[in-house]
């Protein structure tokens, strides 16, 4: 059973809110979670190698903007990518 509140995105979709926890080594992959509350919910989105990198200069209460990039050629492999803009001010 999928859960309603876990990002689920489309290439080229967003998500905008606060971010309100940083969570580690969660679930049986020992992942990063990341809650953002966005108008009046708290959405779950789990980290992936390049997010996690970009993630690491947020801090808990930053308002931010996550785009999802699609999926790049890495090797021999996918790589979800994602861009990450921090919004200054109030």
């Amino acid at each position: 059973m999928k859960n309603n509140n876990t990002w689920m995105p489309e290439v080229g979709e967003t998500i905008e809110g606060t971010l309100i926890e940083k969570l580690e080594n969660i679930g049986k992959y020992n992942s990063k979670l990341y809650k953002i509350k966005t108008n009046n919910k708290i959405i779950d989105v789990w980290g992936k190698k390049q997010l996690n990198y970009l993630m690491e200069v947020t801090e808990v209460g930053d308002r931010i903007i996550i785009t999802y990039l699609g999926l790049e050629k890495v090797n021999d492999f996918q790589m979800k990518k994602y861009e990450l803009e921090i919004l200054h001010g109030h």
